[in-house]
């Protein structure tokens, strides 16, 4: 995993070399996040990944996108990319992107008259 200093400004070659969501997806992987903090497991497709974000980014920015739903932490958040064997699958739970639901919040001013 990357450091915690990790900016995501390497060399473009080097950066091109980082798997991507849709290399993830091409190669039937999951995305696995995973809270430090309580120990919580999630299983994500990269494909559905990729349809919330809006582009195709490397594993090392996803890291800090992840909010954990039980405790709320962003910092403890781990991604990476996880391939599963075939007697691993039966069972296993996978988050499925439902719908997206944008939240419509009215900003107020006040004004002296």
């Amino acid at each position: 995993m990357p450091a915690i200093s990790y900016r995501g400004r390497a060399h473009p070659y080097l950066e091109n070399k980082i798997p991507t969501l849709d290399d993830a997806d091409g190669l039937g992987q999951f995305v696995r996040a995973g809270c430090g903090r309580c120990k919580t497991i999630r299983f994500h497709r990269p494909a559905e990944i990729r349809e919330l974000i809006g582009q195709n980014i490397h594993i090392l920015h996803l890291q800090g996108r992840f909010r954990c739903d039980q405790c709320g932490a962003k910092e403890y958040m781990t991604v990476e990319f996880k391939t599963l064997l075939a007697r691993e699958i039966p069972g296993l739970v996978v988050r499925e992107l439902v719908e997206v639901q944008w939240v419509k919040k009215p900003l107020w001013r006040d004004r002296r008259l």
